[in-house]
């Protein structure tokens, strides 16, 4: 490197730290840095002492300068020279927003995108107002359908919507230090889920006149495998028939404690009958702005034809809607499996969907239904249900 180039890369180092300040950087924080930016190249490093590109985002603790790639932003404005004129165009009628975005910009801040451009930062802007639009009226009313869905796709995107997970990186605690506080994600990400899309699991166990609904128990192997050894049971299943090694140790894993570190994505109860065990129960998320819950049920052969699966899934309803607060329940069916259509309509579920040869399961191409209910529907219809 030669003396020119030196001095301009001692310059963009000594600017980088009148800006950001001296701050420690863990492990961690170098880690990420390297993962998700690159090494100053070296013809951009002119144009940085001149101020025509932005400073690097970060400076490692051997003093590497390390950028974001504004390949594509460089290329579209036309090259460097026209870099200012062609960002103020995506702000044209609010030039004080524009010249403070520009002013963020240059020094390097926009760490927090996953990529660096107007686009984005417009993007995170609007998804950010939205969130916290969503969260002030949920703060109220924590089932406002609206709110709920505003929120989902703010944090979690939709269809060909990038929300803010998309959009953001996860933040360093070297920028908590720089920038003072929490960052969007902390903010807008991880806070929001933390307080809207982390559910907890209702009280357990539930009784009903004839069932009790609890977790499985790693003493139900033995009878889950008397089913699971049927070939009728397993006829609309995803799984083939399974022995009795396999049912154990999946009634183990069933069995055991939730992860304290992990969110709540879904309830999984056994039907007990006079003490024995015949059959489940299982709501699960269908997206992950937790408005949606998928139902699901298997009844052993022995306790078919009594009323027991719809007697449990009438409970499991009534924990979508009451309990989760979700706005809708769906369930996905075999088109063959006459018994589970039937419950469904006996729910109070209309069938949405009937797909043709859109699943393989056990060798062949089957069709499904998809089965759902909206929660003021099931509030008019619950006192209609058929048992």
């Amino acid at each position: 490197m030669g003396d020119d180039a030196l001095t301009a890369l001692e310059t963009v180092r000594t600017r980088f730290r009148e800006v950001n300040g001296e701050h420690p950087m863990t492990a961690a924080d170098e880690a990420h840095v390297r993962e998700h930016f690159t090494p100053l190249p070296p013809e951009q490093l002119p144009d940085i002492a001149a101020g025509r590109l932005p400073l690097p985002s970060y400076l490692l603790a051997d003093g590497t300068p390390m950028v974001a790639d504004l390949g594509d932003v460089i290329g579209a404005a036309g090259g460097v020279e026209h870099l200012h004129d062609w960002f103020v165009e995506f702000w044209p009628d609010d030039p004080t927003t524009v010249e403070a975005e520009w002013d963020t910009f240059m020094a390097g801040h926009h760490v927090c995108l996953r990529t660096v451009d107007p686009v984005s930062i417009r993007q995170v802007t609007r998804m950010v107002e939205q969130a916290r639009a969503a969260v002030a009226v949920l703060r109220d009313d924590p089932r406002d359908e609206l709110a709920q869905g505003s929120l989902g796709e703010a944090v979690d995107g939709g269809v060909g919507v990038t929300g803010l997970d998309g959009l953001v990186l996860p933040t360093t605690a070297y920028d908590r230090l720089r920038f003072g506080g929490p960052s969007i994600r902390d903010l807008w990400v991880d806070a929001v889920r933390a307080e809207f899309h982390r559910p907890q699991p209702p009280q357990l166990p539930i009784r009903t006149e004839r069932l009790t609904l609890r977790r499985t128990l790693p003493e139900d192997a033995a009878v889950r495998a008397k089913a699971w050894a049927d070939p009728g049971f397993v006829e609309y299943l995803l799984l083939p028939e399974q022995n009795l090694a396999e049912v154990t140790f999946d009634t183990f894993r069933r069995s055991g404690p939730d992860a304290p570190d992990e969110p709540h994505t879904g309830l999984g109860l056994m039907m007990v009958h006079e003490g024995t065990p015949i059959g489940n129960v299982v709501l699960f998320y269908d997206g992950a702005d937790r408005t949606c819950l998928e139902i699901g049920w298997t009844l052993f052969p022995w306790a078919a034809g009594r009323g027991f699966a719809t007697e449990a899934a009438r409970v499991a309803m009534a924990l979508a809607f009451e309990h989760y607060g979700v706005r809708r329940v769906v369930a996905n069916l075999d088109a063959a499996n006459e018994r589970s259509a039937a419950m469904c309509e006996r729910l109070g579920m209309r069938r949405e969907a009937h797909k043709l040869a859109d699943f393989w399961s056990k060798g062949r191409w089957t069709d499904s239904y998809e089965y759902a209910i909206l929660r003021e529907e099931w509030e008019a219809k619950r006192s209609d249900v058929q048992v």
